[in-house]
């Protein structure tokens, strides 16, 4: 009687997991609602690059990826604007040489200082390298090629470095010509009058110059 009970009850739990697995397998009925899948999130909208160029706008540099002329222009103005920096801290540079050096010279010939003229030379061979340097860099500055012109007149800083470069484009060519008649008037009277204002012109030159780049980089 025990073995017919117990067979009974092994039956049973063989048919119950029977049951069960089959109801695991089998599909969901028909009218059972889909569920759908979780959209994918989108990636967030990326920030606005805050990269920006001074030598040419954003909508310059993308349509010069479609005309190789204008690519090529942008490539030429970009070389000769940082040749124009670079030769412009080197013409600072040698503006404060001249300018030291003509100031000791003029406190030797001027104020009791032994008029010896040692460092006459010295100094000249300063103003004429840093002339050649001054016209590299005005040069470099207005032909470098422009893809467009300005709509309308702006005071922004490329104005006032113009501005001040005009002044100390000036201010250079006449304490140019004020040096060479100051030596050539050694020894008379008006030595000492051309002399001071060359050397006037000379601190105006060097002013206008530093303003120039103080506009631009500072």
């Amino acid at each position: 009687m025990m073995n017919r009970f117990a067979a009974v009850l092994v039956i049973l739990s063989l048919l119950s997991t029977t049951t069960a697995r089959a109801q695991q397998k089998s599909p969901p009925p028909k009218d059972a609602p889909k569920t759908e899948a979780p959209a994918e999130q989108q990636p967030a909208a990326e920030d606005p690059s805050l990269d920006f160029d001074l030598l040419e706008p954003d909508e310059l540099a993308g349509a010069a990826k479609v005309d190789p002329e204008l690519q090529a222009r942008l490539d030429r103005r970009r070389t000769m604007l940082k040749l124009h920096q670079g030769l412009g801290f080197a013409l600072a540079a040698g503006l404060v040489t001249t300018t030291v050096l003509g100031q000791l010279q003029f406190n030797d010939s001027f104020r009791g200082g032994g008029d010896d003229r040692n460092l006459l030379g010295l100094h000249r061979g300063f103003a004429v390298g840093t002339s050649v340097v001054f016209a590299s860099v005005g040069l470099l500055g207005l032909l470098a090629p422009k893809p467009l012109e300005k709509e309308e007149f702006q005071w922004d800083t490329i104005t006032f470095h113009k501005i001040f470069m005009s002044i100390a484009t000036a201010a250079m060519v006449a304490q140019i010509i004020l040096g060479i008649m100051a030596t050539d008037r050694y020894g008379r009277l008006s030595e000492t009058d051309l002399a001071t204002a060359h050397q006037v012109v000379g601190f105006t030159t060097l002013g206008a110059v530093s303003a120039g780049i103080f506009t631009l980089f500072f």
